[in-house]
């Protein structure tokens, strides 16, 4: 084998020149990018499992409520009171936990930690980073 630069012969399973010191792989080759860990992607399940719960309970709180109307005598002991209480709760929790995945997904996408999707619960400062992350271009992930 012969060097590409200073035309020196060296050995097959030489990395470098003798005489010049320059590498005899090409940088590409020596840096395989697939050895590197691939970044870790959510899958679609858990928006698709939210957005079911999200309906599923939407719908059973508007039954339930509806048959709280209709008949009022049922859910007069505290009980009854508080699980109608709760249960009308369960949309808003279901829809907040959708909105912060989603948020931590962007995140993951612009190639920032996806910690910072806690930024989002600060009053004020939330709705900024918000506005901040709809405009962010993703970053590309070499495969």
């Amino acid at each position: 084998m012969i060097c590409k630069y200073c035309g020196n012969p060296v050995s097959a399973k030489a990395e470098f020149c003798s005489m010049c010191g320059r590498p005899l792989i090409d940088i590409v080759e020596k840096n395989d990018y697939s050895d590197k860990p691939k970044k870790k992607v959510m899958k679609r399940a858990p928006f698709a499992l939210f957005t079911v719960l999200l309906v599923v309970s939407i719908l059973s709180c508007m039954v339930v409520e509806q048959s709280a109307v209709l008949y009022p005598e049922k859910y007069t002991d505290a009980l009854s009171q508080c699980l109608l209480k709760l249960s009308s709760m369960l949309p808003a929790v279901l829809t907040l936990l959708y909105c912060f995945f989603c948020v931590r997904r962007r995140i993951r996408d612009i190639g920032k930690n996806p910690s910072y999707s806690l930024l989002v619960m600060l009053p004020l400062v939330g709705q900024f980073y918000l506005i901040y992350l709809c405009f962010k271009k993703s970053v590309q992930v070499r495969s």
